[in-house]
């Protein structure tokens, strides 16, 4: 029974939170998404205990192997939606910076002195 009051009340905290946190514009759909699904696991265990033991049975494997193979799969899922919001975030860091480069270099604002033209590129040493 402690089991289901821990499991109800951290999947509820969990919805409660992104809901809340995206109400307030501080998080985005997509993010409020990978919550709703980290807390429905939870709630779903907190519903129907015997769960993983019904697809253990119906596998034919040890409910021990079905336990971990399921926290194994979630936390692979979760960690691989974060890793594409990261390479995401990446790439457009990596845009504007360039971006913020081209226009400082546009309006003279970059590190060259402000007379200096293009770097003297030394003669090509195959050509004579």
């Amino acid at each position: 029974m402690a089991a289901r009051i821990i499991l109800i009340c951290f999947g509820a905290t969990v919805l409660f939170v992104a809901v809340r946190r995206m109400r307030s514009y501080r998080l985005k759909e997509r993010h409020m998404l990978i919550f709703l699904f980290t807390a429905l696991p939870f709630l779903l265990l907190a519903i129907w205990p015997s769960a993983i033991g019904w697809f253990a049975l119906k596998l034919h494997v040890q409910y021990q192997t079905v336990s971990l193979l399921c926290v194994a799969a979630f936390l692979i899922l979760v960690i691989f939606e974060l890793l594409t919001i990261v390479s995401l975030q990446d790439r457009k860091i990596s845009t504007l910076a360039q971006i913020v480069g081209i226009l400082m270099e546009k309006h003279g604002m970059g590190d060259r002195p402000p007379g200096a033209e293009k770097p003297i590129q030394s003669p090509d040493p195959t050509r004579r």
